[in-house]
Parts: C-alpha cells; sequence; structure tokens
C-alpha cells in the first residue's frame, strides 16, 4: 500500500467517524427526557422521598464550616507550658576544660594488588594502593601521598609508616 493510498483510507475512515458522532439536532433543541410520574405513589417510593429529605438535612448540617482544631502552619505556645518557672543553678569555680584536638582524619588507603619480580636473583615487590587520589604504583621507601612512606611490602600485605610520628599502619588485602 502506498502513502498516498493510506492517507486517503485514513482520512476518509476520520471523516465517516466525524459525521457518524455529530448529533442530528441543534443544540437548542434538545430536551431532557423527564421520567413519567403516575398519580399514585407506591410505599417503596415514599419511603426513598423520606430517605433522601434526610439525607439532604443531615448534609447541609454538616456542611457548615467548622474551625479545625489544629492548623500545622501556626506555631503557638504549647499547651500545659506556661506558669512554670525553673530557678537556674548557682554558678561554682568550676575549672574550664582543656579543648581536646580531634586527631587527624585518616585517609583511606587500601591494598589492591601486589606484583613479584625476579631482578637479578632478588625478589623485588611492587603495591598496588588505592586512595581518594587516585591509584599509586609504589616500592619499598617510596612516599605515599606525602602521609606515609612504605616501609615493607611481603606477599599478602604492606606496612606503610607515617611520615609526622613514625606510628605504622598495615594494609591486608580485604576479603569480601
Amino acid at each position: 500500500m502506498t502513502w498516498k493510498l493510506y492517507a486517503l483510507v485514513s482520512g476518509g475512515a476520520f471523516l465517516a467517524t466525524y459525521l457518524v458522532s455529530v448529533p442530528t439536532t441543534a443544540p437548542g433543541r434538545i430536551v431532557p427526557a423527564t421520567p413519567q410520574r403516575s398519580a399514585r405513589q407506591t410505599p417503596d417510593e415514599v419511603d426513598i422521598q423520606e430517605l433522601a429529605t434526610r439525607l439532604q438535612a443531615r448534609v447541609r448540617a454538616e456542611a457548615s464550616y467548622r474551625e479545625p482544631g489544629r492548623d500545622p502552619f501556626r506555631f503557638g505556645a504549647r499547651p500545659g507550658t506556661e506558669g512554670r518557672q525553673v530557678n537556674a543553678p548557682k554558678a561554682q569555680a568550676v575549672e574550664s576544660p582543656v579543648p581536646v584536638m580531634p586527631a587527624p582524619a585518616v585517609p583511606i588507603i587500601t591494598l589492591a594488588g601486589i606484583a613479584t619480580d625476579q631482578i637479578g636473583g632478588a625478589v623485588q615487590r611492587t603495591a598496588v594502593l588505592s586512595t581518594p587520589a587516585g591509584i599509586l604504583i609504589v616500592r619499598e621507601g617510596e612516599s605515599v601521598g606525602g602521609l606515609y612512606r612504605v616501609a615493607k611490602i611481603d606477599e599478602e600485605a604492606v606496612e606503610l609508616e607515617a611520615t609526622a610520628d613514625g606510628s605504622r599502619r598495615t594494609l591486608r588485602f580485604s576479603r569480601p
């Protein structure tokens, strides 16, 4: 089917749908149908009318506006806190505590891998460390971010020595 034929068939279907759905009478002449009422009402109809009247009276009574008991957008005094007085304790001569300096944050350094090479019959190890700044490949004696120096590299661990105070830190492979 070509696109021209497809457009023609689609347009025809649209036009036919429109013509079928348009009302045949003028909008001003439509009269809503009213139910026919008989001169006599059955007891069921009387009960229904009575129930409808009661329901309308109840809806009208509930429709009147009542002030809400709580408004989440207005702040006021809490109930029960008025008139309460607290006496402050007498001041005593107390030495002010010496402020404690928090320990510097230890940077997150993890051991990612260890490589072993044979150079001239001697074993030389290289450690792969993961830091927030990136990946570092270091050997014994090299610096790690200016905070540590690599003291020793074993088969499964790396020992770091802090340059500031000489404390040692051991990194091992993490086990999942």
